[in-house]
């Protein structure tokens, strides 16, 4: 049996939710910035989950590592996606507070995020209208 690159793959190959073939893959990078201390005690620990759609369910494809008491995170992790053509591939980017004790998004805060297509990416930034921050999405095809 061949070994799937990451999750994504494996995710999309046992749904079925592609038909076209992968052009290329790319790579997103993500950084928040200006992130508001829900917790007035101590600011907060952020991790990006970034999900994709398939027949109307979202699902997670991979997330960010946390990054401890900070506002303004740039994250290292990279998301590698594959990209089709003609195919709309609708991302949703999730920041959550993760709790020092715990790694689980049970116990985590929703602290904002975004919906885009892969196509929409392109830019260099996007700014959410609903969140009190902006989450920047750098693309990078490889």
């Amino acid at each position: 049996m061949k070994k799937m690159s990451n999750i994504y793959e494996s995710a999309a190959n046992t749904l079925g939710i592609f038909n076209s073939p992968c052009l290329t893959k790319v790579e997103l990078r993500v950084a928040c910035k200006g992130i508001s201390d829900r917790d007035a005690l101590s600011k907060p620990d952020p991790c990006v989950i970034l999900k994709m759609q398939s027949h109307g369910q979202w699902f997670e494809v991979d997330r960010t590592e946390v990054i401890r008491t900070c506002i303004n995170p740039v994250f290292s992790k990279l998301f590698t996606v594959d990209f089709y053509f003609e195919e709309v591939q609708r991302l949703r980017f999730e920041v959550h507070d993760i709790s020092s004790n715990h790694n689980g998004l049970k116990e985590a805060d929703f602290l904002g995020g975004m919906e885009c297509t892969l196509g929409q990416v392109s830019v260099a930034a996007i700014f959410p209208p609903c969140c009190s921050f902006f989450l920047c999405i750098y693309l990078l095809v490889c």
